[in-house]
């Protein structure tokens, strides 16, 4: 881990307003909301990123500092996190003086910070300037935040294993090796051969955007003629690729799309520590044994009353409205009920799952307990989830805890949502 004093250099010296703009939201989200009572979607398109010290700044900054604090501010401390804040009047206050961007009030609009409900804006409420002595404690303030949000972990490190979660980039060459599971957009999914997170990947890719993985065909060939490669394997919707590579030449094309859709830091691995596993070599087979002995025990009209057990580590079926799904999901770790929100148009997506949003204290008040909501930003699906941890599909003495988890949850959270996903209609 960093230092805190590598920390708060970083933090002094990074230019945010330039970096990944996902990367750059999270951490405005994780600041503005830390403690907070009342969650600020800071993502809403009306709120945008505000310069305290402006790009291009009126004569009046010229007067309002010294010389000295203009050139720092000018060259080292514009894009920097303690010169930012987040407003929902940027363009009213663009580049004028500190003190008219504090008391902004045209036509009673309360544009200023003085009037922002936002955490971010607090300490400049009490400032009559804005020079490097105000920004030093502002950063001060978000670095002590910082520290509170993302502390170090107190545990004891162990001797890293040889097969340890790792970054794609990061990992060793795949040949003569199996795949424990791998993390795509944080969903872990428990497949053993490369070959199986490559089309996963790929598929996942394709529908996020499907333009920008066909258009640059000098990083991938996707075409739609079967013939076009030694041995054609289907993407989606008549969209074909080569199969017929080995496993370095998968990694390194993972590895190009990865960085073309800006998505470097989203595929995790994790190495078999034995090669050919052989903790686990029939799966499948538990997995459908455990779905054919949990199916009988829902009652009859029960949402899974018609779906067959299955050798994958999920079952799913429709919630009354096109591309919404109820699925149960089985792992070595957990166990969870999920409704996913994943039509093919992202907007709805996000509309739906936002709408749900709205009533969420009546949908965890009917279905009694708190539930994780991923709205899930930067990808096309949002979904609600309750889980279940410290269970493993692999000890069959889990089994009867995981059977009483679903028994008394699944219908407690379909009614939960039932007439709210009517709503949607």
């Amino acid at each position: 881990f960093p230092s805190n004093e590598d920390l708060k250099t970083a933090l002094k010296d990074k230019d945010l307003y330039n970096t990944q703009p996902k990367n750059r939201n999270y951490l405005f989200e994780m600041l503005e909301n830390y403690n907070n009572r009342e969650y600020v979607n800071t993502n809403n398109e009306h709120i945008t990123i505000e310069h305290i010290f402006p790009k291009n700044p009126s004569d009046n900054w010229n007067t309002d500092i010294s010389p000295e604090d203009y050139f720092q501010f000018k060259e080292k401390y514009l894009n920097t996190i303690a010169n930012l804040t987040l407003s929902g009047n940027n363009g009213a206050l663009s580049n004028k003086s500190f003190k008219e961007k504090k008391e902004m009030n045209v036509d009673g609009n309360e544009q200023g910070y003085s009037y922002s409900r936002l955490w971010l804006n607090s300490y400049l409420k009490l400032l009559d300037k804005w020079t490097v002595a105000e920004y030093e404690e502002r950063l001060n303030i978000i670095y002590e935040r910082f520290l509170k949000i993302w502390e170090i972990p107190d545990i004891e490190i162990a001797d890293a294993d040889e097969s340890e979660e790792q970054n794609i980039f990061d990992a060793e060459s795949p040949t003569h090796k199996k795949l424990e599971y791998f993390i795509f957009e944080n969903t872990k999914v428990e497949e053993d051969t490369v070959a199986q997170m490559y089309f996963y990947v790929i598929r996942k890719l394709y529908e996020k955007n499907t333009q920008l993985l066909i258009s640059n065909q000098d990083i991938f060939k996707i075409t739609r003629e079967p013939k076009d490669f030694r041995a054609a394997q289907e993407v989606l919707n008549g969209w074909y690729i080569e199969s017929n590579i080995d496993s370095n030449s998968k990694f390194a094309i993972l590895k190009k799309i990865l960085v073309l859709f800006e998505l470097e830091d989203e595929l995790l691995i994790k190495y078999s520590a034995n090669g050919e596993s052989k903790t686990e070599p029939s799966r499948f087979s538990v997995r459908k044994k455990y779905w054919q002995q949990l199916l009988p025990l829902f009652n009859d009209k029960n949402l899974f009353g018609n779906v067959s057990p299955s050798k994958d580590h999920w079952l799913s079926t429709g919630a009354g409205i096109g591309g919404l799904a109820y699925t149960l999901i089985i792992t070595k770790s957990h166990i969870r009920i999920e409704l996913g929100i994943s039509t093919s148009s992202k907007e709805k997506n996000k509309a739906y799952f936002k709408k749900l949003m709205k009533s969420k204290e009546a949908i965890e008040q009917g279905f009694g307990n708190p539930l994780d909501w991923e709205e899930l930003a930067d990808n096309k699906m949002s979904r609600v989830k309750f889980e279940l941890q410290d269970v493993n599909l692999f000890n069959d003495s889990h089994w009867e805890r995981m059977n009483q988890f679903f028994i008394e949850y699944l219908p407690r959270f379909e009614n939960a949502f039932r007439s709210f996903i009517k709503d949607l209609k």
